[in-house]
C-alpha cells in the first residue's frame, strides 16, 4: 500500500465536517496548498494538523475526498484492513435471512459499506464489479484476491461506463446467468445488461407486487426484463402489459416469462417509448400500474427538468387508473431526496385530480445498506399509492 498523505482542511470547517460526518469532501472544504495525487490514501487534518478521517482522494472530481474511516487514531489501510473490511461486508450479507431466497445479492454497497466506489453484485457464480473512483481501481487487486478466496466464482466482470471498456478480469466468460429470487427465476446478460445486468435493489418491491396481484390486470412500464411482470404472474394477475423500449431486454422479458411457465397469461408486449405509451392506454382498464424508470438525472442542476419528468408520468398514470386502483412507482435518482418525490407525486396527484392514499413506503432491501450519514445512498424510494 502506498503511503498515506497528509491533507488539511480550511480553517474553521473541521467542526462541521466532523459533526456531520458525511463522507463526501468537496474541493472547497480543502486548504488552497492541498496537493494529493488521484487515487492516493489521505489523512484529513484540521487546520492545526490534528487527523479527522481517512480517505480516498481525486484530484479530477469536486468530491475531492472519500472518507472509509472516522476518527483521529492513526490507521494503517493495508492489506488486512481492506481485507478486513471487505470480510465485514461478506458477514452482514450472510446474516441476512431473505437472501436464503435468492442466488445472486449485492456484495459491496460503496459508501454504504465504508467501501466508497466499489461496487459488488453476486449472480451466482459470477460476480460483477464496478470500481467507480480512482481509489476503489487501486483496491483492484485486493478486491480480487477478496472475492477469489472467499466466494465459489466462476467469473469476475469488471463493468464500466463503456461496454467497450467492460471485460472478464478473472475466470471464465459467463456472459448469461439463470438468476433465482422467491422461486422465480430469470436469465440475466451480464454484458450488455442495465446497471450490473439486473435490478437487484427491487427484490423485495417485486414481491410486494406479487401479493396485490391475484385477479388484477397490471401494467408495467419501463419493464426491463420483465421482473415486474413476471411476479405479478405469479400472483395471479389475469392480464398483462409490458412497455420497454430496448429491443433486447423487451426479448429477454418475453423469455423470462417463458422460463417460469407464464405464457398462457395474456400478455402484450410494446417495444416503446413509455411516456408515449401512457397516452395510449385505456383509462380505468388497468387495476395495477408500475412505473420504475431509469434515473432522469445524475446531476443537480439537471432536477428541475427531472421533476417535470417524474411529475408528468405520475401524473398520467394516475388519471388511467380506475377507482381503487394501484400505483407502483419509483425513482432512483439520487439527486430527488424520499421528500422531493413524495412533493412530486402530491403535486401530480393534485393535477390529476384524484384523491391517494399511500399504502407502503418502498426502498432498496438490507443487502443494499445505507451509511446514515450519507442521504445520497438512498437513491430508491418509491411508493406504493391508492387511488379513489
Amino acid at each position: 500500500m502506498s503511503k498515506v498523505r497528509r491533507v488539511r482542511l480550511r480553517p474553521g470547517k473541521a467542526e462541521k465536517i466532523r459533526q456531520q460526518r458525511h463522507p463526501w469532501l468537496f474541493s472547497g472544504a480543502f486548504a488552497p496548498d492541498t496537493i494529493a495525487e488521484s487515487g492516493d490514501t489521505v489523512c484529513v487534518c484540521d487546520e492545526h494538523g490534528q487527523p479527522l478521517a481517512y480517505g480516498h482522494w481525486d484530484a479530477e472530481s469536486p468530491i475531492r475526498c472519500r472518507v472509509f474511516s472516522w476518527g483521529s487514531a492513526k490507521l494503517q489501510p493495508n492489506e488486512t484492513f481492506w481485507q478486513s473490511q471487505l470480510e465485514r461486508a461478506l458477514h452482514l450479507r450472510r446474516a441476512l435471512p431473505d437472501l436464503r431466497l435468492t442466488n445472486s445479492y449485492r456484495l459491496i454497497n460503496s459508501e454504504g459499506d465504508a467501501l466508497p466506489g466499489i461496487v459488488v453484485d453476486v449472480y451466482d457464480k459470477v460476480a460483477v464489479v464496478q470500481l467507480r473512483t480512482p481509489g476503489a481501481e487501486r483496491l483492484r487487486p485486493t478486491l480480487l484476491r477478496f472475492l477469489t478466496s472467499h466466494l465459489s466464482l466462476k467469473g469476475i466482470y469488471l463493468r464500466r461506463e463503456s461496454s467497450s471498456a467492460s471485460e472478464w478480469i478473472w475466470g471464465e466468460r459467463t456472459p448469461e446467468v439463470l438468476l433465482e429470487e422467491h422461486g422465480l427465476f430469470f436469465k440475466v446478460s451480464i454484458e450488455t445488461g442495465q446497471k450490473t445486468g439486473f435490478f437487484l435493489d427491487q427484490r423485495h418491491n417485486r414481491q410486494l407486487l406479487r401479493y396485490y396481484s391475484q385477479g388484477r390486470k397490471v401494467a408495467n412500464f419501463f419493464a426491463y426484463t420483465g421482473g415486474f411482470t413476471v411476479y405479478a404472474a405469479a400472483g395471479g394477475a389475469t392480464e398483462l402489459l409490458s412497455v420497454e423500449i430496448m429491443p433486447e431486454p423487451a426479448h429477454l422479458l418475453l423469455e423470462n416469462l417463458r422460463l417460469n411457465g407464464f405464457s398462457h397469461i395474456p400478455h402484450t408486449l410494446w417495444v416503446e417509448d413509455a411516456f408515449d405509451a401512457l397516452q395510449k392506454v385505456e383509462k380505468d382498464y388497468w387495476d395495477i400500474i408500475v412505473l420504475d424508470p431509469p434515473a432522469f438525472t445524475h446531476h443537480q442542476d439537471a432536477v428541475p427538468q427531472a421533476i417535470r419528468g417524474y411529475k408528468e408520468i405520475n401524473r398520467r398514470a394516475l388519471r388511467l387508473l380506475p377507482k381503487g386502483g394501484l400505483l407502483f412507482t419509483f425513482s432512483c435518482s439520487a439527486h430527488i431526496t424520499p421528500q422531493l418525490f413524495r412533493d412530486i407525486l402530491l403535486s401530480a396527484a393534485m393535477d390529476a385530480d384524484r384523491p391517494v392514499q399511500i399504502l407502503h413506503f418502498l426502498h432498496a432491501p438490507p443487502d443494499h445498506p445505507i451509511d446514515l450519514f450519507h442521504p445520497q445512498g438512498e437513491y430508491l424510494k418509491g411508493f406504493v399509492l391508492k387511488v379513489e
